[in-house]
């Protein structure tokens, strides 16, 4: 059986110690057709170095004795183009660049990793340059490309360039609040913009080729015409499944390392759909899964033939939430409300702005968190692009960080929190919990309680249960003619410490409309009645252990529940 590659981007080590890979080779063709400067972007743990490291030994004219072994059973091994091994392949990371001690510091560091960007392009070609010293000039990135463009027109071979993490450490100054660092560096004649500007003037000599991604587009248009000859192929079609597996591919892969019990595949990939799938990139093409986090669990599945005790992989977490930390700080409260009410917002999806206009216009705020991946595409609609949250991991990752928001405020112990869930889940109460959102509201100021509704009141919930996440929580799920406000549902890895189910029906009246209690009750009572006799709950939730609540608050002082079970 194949190996899981859990982690590992380098793809001659992945083909040569026999590790599975899913034959993405196919788009090298596709990309051939395409304009030669191209922009790609993709969320965080989504493949991209790994897709580069493909195309730098496909390309790269020094492995041509290794085209054979690591593409001959692969689509391109069989259907190669005119470009196979033509090329002088420079590779740059931007990963790592020190954007947290200040200017001077970062510029540093940028020159530092353009230095050894150029070191490791003489050591990788001394067949070439064997007599080759870096020349006392290339101090910073401006010389370094034209070093490269010298030694490229020595050698009478075109360079195709591949930028990975291209804004990494624009991502960390914004996320940091160093907003006038981030336009030094890339207005006038900053130092990345002057860099970008050397590798577009370089393209009308011996530069043939550019691939450059990274998980947001604010950087490139901020670079303005010092950088105008990228095509983004972000939202082409064609490239949608360009990163991350496909159904198809998943089965593929689930065939390769031994998983073909019909009823245990069935399982697994419902419970990886719920989880890791979701991800569209065009309105008209089919979603696909987030291959870290596939990997991830096939990885702890295989080891241990039983699923692992968290299916959201902690590097993930870590991951989303620096990026997402960058949205907030383009808080746009009313929308991240609706997203995280309704699980989805509409917008006019664009492909491109810049840190000015990330403040003044709303799209933009929505646009960031797609290309971010914490929304993705759901379908087009009357008002522009439906997104939605794509899957259960980005759900948690919203509510992680809306716990974090909320207990600036609240100050709210996490393990009361986890012991008042426990009590739910081993002993049916639900009471502790209740006084926790009852410690809430009392804090809640009179202009707060304008604002409250519904929506609150089970984002509260949500929140709450979620950072304790030892149930799978599912909100405002279609449900005959209706929606159950939460459902929360028996996690296989946690089966043996969760005895009780959930079905919950939240209810709020502001203050002055207590008087209407008695029949919110009666309609809260008849709508529980009806969503526990739903197929979904019955083909999802066992019938022992199910708990159904109705929960109403009144204003910021009350809190009743009425149990049918």
């Amino acid at each position: 059986m194949k190996r899981i590659p859990y982690g590992i981007s380098n793809f001659k080590v992945l083909r040569e110690e026999d590790y599975l890979y899913v034959d993405k080779t196919s788009y090298i063709e596709l990309l051939d057709t395409y304009a030669p400067y191209q922009f790609f972007i993709r969320p965080r743990r989504f493949g991209k170095s790994l897709f580069i490291s493909m195309l730098e030994n496909y390309y790269d004219i020094n492995k041509k004795n290794k085209f054979e072994e690591l593409f001959g059973d692969l689509y391109i091994g069989k259907n190669p183009t005119k470009n196979k091994n033509r090329f002088l392949v420079w590779k740059i990371s931007f990963a790592g660049v020190d954007a947290g001690h200040g200017e001077e510091e970062l510029r540093k560091s940028f020159n530092l990793k353009m230095t050894y960007a150029v070191k490791n392009f003489l050591e990788d070609y001394t067949n070439f340059f064997r007599d080759e010293q870096i020349p006392e000039n290339v101090v910073n990135a401006e010389t370094a490309v034209a070093y490269i463009s010298y030694l490229s027109r020595k050698a009478s071979i075109p360079v195709f360039v591949l930028i990975d993490e291209y804004d990494n450490f624009a991502n960390e100054l914004i996320t940091g609040g160093k907003q006038n660092t981030y336009k030094n560096i890339l207005h006038g004649e900053g130092f990345v913009k002057v860099f970008y500007k050397a590798l577009k003037d370089a393209s009308a000599d011996n530069f043939a080729r550019i691939f450059m991604t990274g998980v947001s587009p604010i950087m490139l248009d901020d670079l303005t015409s010092g950088f105008n000859i990228t095509m983004n192929y972000t939202l082409d079609e064609n490239l949608n499944a360009m990163l991350g597996f496909t159904r198809e591919e998943l089965s593929s892969i689930m065939d390769e390392v031994g998983l073909t019990d019909c009823d245990l595949r069935k399982k697994i990939c419902k419970d990886m759909t719920e989880y890791y799938n979701g991800y569209k990139f065009n309105a008209n093409s089919e979603s696909v899964f987030n291959p870290d986090m596939a990997m991830y669990f096939l990885n702890r599945y295989l080891a241990y033939n039983r699923y692992p005790k968290e299916m959201i992989d902690n590097n993930v977490k870590t991951d989303y939430g620096r990026v997402n930390q960058l949205a907030y700080n383009f808080n746009d409260k009313e929308a991240l409300k609706e997203i995280m009410s309704t699980g989805e917002t509409s917008t006019i999806l664009v492909d491109r702005f810049n840190i000015q206009t990330m403040y003044s216009e709303k799209e933009n705020f929505k646009s960031l968190l797609f290309y971010l991946g914490m929304l993705t595409i759901k379908e087009e609609g009357p008002l522009g692009t439906v997104l939605k949250i794509p899957n259960y991991v980005i759900k948690t990752i919203y509510w992680e960080q809306y716990f974090q928001k909320v207990n600036e405020d609240y100050n709210i112990e996490i393990q009361k929190v986890r012991v008042a869930v426990n009590e739910m889940r081993m002993y049916g109460s639900i009471e502790p919990l209740i006084e926790i959102v009852k410690g809430i509201l009392e804090d809640l100021s009179n202009r707060d309680l304008i604002q409250m509704d519904e929506n609150n009141v089970k984002m509260m919930f949500i929140t709450l249960l979620g950072v304790d996440s030892t149930y799978f929580i599912k909100s405002e799920d279609e449900n005959n003619k209706g929606y159950v406000d939460l459902m929360l549902r028996r996690k296989i890895q946690l089966k043996d410490i969760t005895k009780f189910e959930w079905i919950i029906e939240l209810k709020y009246i502001k203050e002055s409309d207590r008087n209407n209690l008695g029949k919110v009750r009666d309609q809260g009572l008849k709508q529980l009645q009806m969503y526990g006799k739903s197929k979904m709950v019955q083909d999802e939730l066992d019938k022992e252990g199910l708990k159904k609540v109705l929960i109403i608050v009144v204003g910021k002082k009350d809190i009743y529940t009425v149990n049918l079970s």
